[in-house]
Formats: structure tokens, sequence, C-alpha cells
């Protein structure tokens, strides 16, 4: 075989002869082939090794030993391990060059690639793209950045540590320093779970990454998690308010009291309050998932995977279709196309509660409340609402986007409410709209019932 003219710094030879050890042609071609490929891995492991790419080095080594028929095997393990598999590899290298990349990669002489968690922070998008395939640029900034926030946290306190430096007394104090922090109220127990999380994530993803066998990995963070305490004053103060139904329908709807921000602020903000939605469900829509000419206006809220409108939701029960009526028909049907000002942006939530606090546009606070409004209540709005209707908790799930099988404890079967069903019963906590009002929530419940016996179904008496 000649070297290629790119690999003339790590070959000294410009021909390259090698016995296949064969007479026959057929079998020659298939050998000739496997030879020809192991050797280039060879000049490419040999290139890594003179740049001192440690990372492409061992890459390269195990490519090359795929070539070979074989996997990586560390040199402490072959020697501990079946003699006959030791021999067979010193056997495989006995006529190769022992300048060759080969030769330590056989023997298990490369050492592990290691990184730091700053730079595993900085790999994780690349590690996990399958995961984060449909987040759209905001999602995917917010993802990346729990990571890197992470690293940092984990450098401050423990120190800087590369993954296979990371000891259990590492984990222990880290573990240890968020229970402090949960425990003086803080962050909620819940938070600090996520950061350790993360570092375990992170180290996870590089033992998958080196194809490290899973009887090798110990990652020191396993089971580590913070106990929630009884009374977790930070996650109680972190609930979000209910935004008054009497101040939607007056203000938000009636005056339209974010219209001074901008429009789409506005007729996002009454979407979400007529229809329980999550802001982010109502701005990041698709043209092509807003269908205001249907029999039943709706819109669509579905994961989408690829183009410049991708979206990844809170969670497959997520996934739904929501109706419109009253307000929230009128507003979507200023924003045919949705909001283009906000979509795959993280520019609502925060100056829409600074426009509305700074211009004291939010209802007042109970005297004995330590919360403060803001605009994500307008979804526990409508739950409170769908209680005070009447409305099963399971169906209330179905319509917030909520797992059914939480709700059941068990797995779910069956088809999910329709829009008839969906429309129904957002009517009985719609609110009155131009020239449309809902009807009573006795008229609703029978058209329910009315619908359910139509379809076969026995109703308890």
């Amino acid at each position: 075989m000649r070297v290629p003219k790119e690999f003339a710094d790590v070959e000294p030879l410009k021909e390259v002869n090698r016995s296949l050890r064969t007479r026959d042609p057929i079998e020659a071609q298939a050998l000739a082939a496997h030879a020809r490929h192991a050797l280039i891995q060879d000049w490419q492991a040999r290139r890594a090794q003179r740049v001192a790419d440690h990372r492409a080095l061992f890459d390269m080594s195990t490519e090359l030993l795929k070539g070979w028929g074989m996997t990586f095997c560390a040199m402490d393990d072959l020697v501990t391990g079946p003699l006959d598999e030791l021999l067979k590899r010193i056997d495989a290298i006995a006529n190769v060059d022992p300048n060759s990349v080969a030769v330590p990669a056989v023997l298990g002489a490369i050492e592990l690639p290691d990184v730091s968690l700053d730079e595993m922070a900085l790999r994780m998008p690349e590690l996990k793209k399958a995961n984060i395939r449909a987040k759209n640029a905001r999602q995917r900034r917010e993802w990346c950045g729990n990571f890197k926030r992470a690293a940092s946290d984990f450098k401050r306190v423990i120190g800087e540590r590369t993954v296979f430096a990371i000891t259990s007394q590492d984990a222990t104090d880290y573990e240890d320093f968020w229970m402090k922090r949960a425990a003086s109220g803080e962050v909620t127990a819940n938070y600090a779970n996520k950061q350790i999380r993360y570092v375990r994530q992170m180290i996870d993803a590089h033992y998958a990454d080196i194809r490290l066998p899973k009887e090798k990995r110990k990652n020191p963070f396993f089971g580590m998690r913070v106990e929630k305490i009884a009374y977790d004053e930070v996650n109680n103060d972190r609930k979000r308010m209910a935004l008054p139904n009497t101040w939607i329908k007056k203000r938000l709807i009636g005056e339209k009291v974010l219209e001074g921000l901008n429009q789409e602020a506005s007729d996002i903000a009454i979407v979400s309050a007529v229809c329980g939605c999550r802001a982010s469900e109502i701005y990041d829509l698709p043209p092509e998932d807003i269908f205001l000419d249907h029999k039943i206006p709706h819109i669509s809220l579905r994961i989408v995977l690829d183009g410049p409108d991708r979206r990844e939701l809170k969670g497959q029960a997520s996934t739904r279709k929501v109706v419109l009526l009253g307000a929230a028909l009128e507003a979507m049907k200023r924003h045919p196309e949705g909001f283009s000002g906000y979509r795959g942006k993280a520019n609502y939530s925060g100056p829409v509660n600074k426009y509305l606090r700074d211009n004291s546009l939010f209802p007042d606070v109970p005297a004995d409340e330590s919360r403060h409004h803001v605009i994500s209540g307008l979804r526990h709005s409508f739950e409170d609402r769908m209680i005070n209707a009447g409305i099963a908790n399971e169906e209330r799930a179905y319509l917030m986007g909520h797992s059914i099988g939480r709700v059941r404890g068990r797995p779910v079967y069956g088809t999910a409410l329709d829009l008839p069903f969906r429309a129904l019963f957002q009517e009985m906590v719609s609110f009155g709209g131009e020239g449309w009002s809902p009807r009573l929530v006795d008229v609703l419940q029978a058209e329910v019932d009315r619908l359910m016996k139509e379809r076969g179904h026995v109703l308890p008496k």
C-alpha cells in the first residue's frame, strides 16, 4: 500500500508491504481492505499522539482495535484476567512495528481520557444531541446553562476536579453543602437535588462517551439526594398565587392593561388566563398549529422536532389540543400567525411582571400574605375556576396538560378527551367575549352527559 501524502509526517516509508498470509484471491481482497483501514487508523492515532491530543489518541486507538476485532481493555484487567486473552493480544502484535500505536492500544496501555466538569458542561449539548433535538434557542440556552452553572458551583465549593478525580468524599461534601442551604431556607430541596443531579449526569455522560464498561463506572453521586424538610418555607413562598378572577375579567381582558407594554404580551396573557396554558406554550406556537377556521377553533400544543419553530413541551402529558373560546379566540384572531415577537425567546415573563409591578397594575396582595403576584399565577386561577365549577380531577389534568397516570396512580389506556368534550369543559371556566357568553355549568354538564351516553358510556346514577 502506498502511504498517502497526508500521513507523511507520521509514516517515514513511501510504501508499506505486508503479507496477508493467504493464497485465496477473494480472501486476500477482503483482508486487504481491513489491513488498509487498520493502517489508516494507526497513522491517525500516531498523529493524535504527536500533537498530545489524548482524547483523539484514545478514539483512534479504539477504532483501530475494532479493525482487529478487539475492544479496549485496561492493562490491569488484562493482567488479572484470563491468560488466553493476554496471550492472544501479545500474538496479534508480534510482527507489528514497535512504534505503532497498535501496541499500547492492544495491551491496554493507553490512559482513559479525563475531562473537567467545565469541559463536560460544554460537551453536553453534543453528547445529548438526541435529547435536546426539539428544544428551541431559548430552551437550549436554559438547558446548557444548568450544566455550566452546576460545574461552576462544584468548582467554587469543592475545587477544580476532573471526572475521574472526583472522590466519594467530594460528593459527600457537595451534598452536605446543598443540605445546609436547603435546611437554612436559602433554596428548596428540589433545587438542591437538581444541582446534584446535573453533576451526576455529566459524570455519567463522560463514562458513556468513552464507552467505559458499566461494571467499571463508579459515580460517587449515585443515590445522593437532599431530603425535603417537613416544612419547606422557601418552597411554600414560591407557590404561585392565583390571580383574582375579577382582576382577570375586568383589568386584563376588559381594560387590556398589558397593551401599554405591547399587544402581543397582552394577548398571550389573555389566552393563558382563559385557557390555563403556560405562557411559553402560547408564545412558542408555530403558525401551523393555530386552527382558527376549524369547526371548533383551537390550538395544538405538540413537540416540534425540526425547523425554525421547533420547540419542546414540559412533558409528554403537555401535548394536547386547547379550545379557543370568548376572549381567547378574539386574542388569537388578532395574531393568526402566532407571536413572532416572543417565539423562541426568553423575554416574556420578566418584562411583563416588571411592567405590571412598576405601574401598580397587579391586584393588591392580602395583608397576611408574604408572596407577591406574578403573571404565571393565571394558570393557577384557571385551575381554581375548574375546581369551583366541579370539574373532576382527571378532566382538570387533561385541560391543563398534567399527567393522567399520576392522577390515576396507574398506566393510562383508552383515548383522550376529544375537541367536543374539551370545548364543553373549557366553556365552564371561560370568560365572555364580544357577542358571546358561556352557558351555565349545569347546562354544559348535561351536554357532557348527553355526549357520553351517545357514545355508549354508562353514567353513574
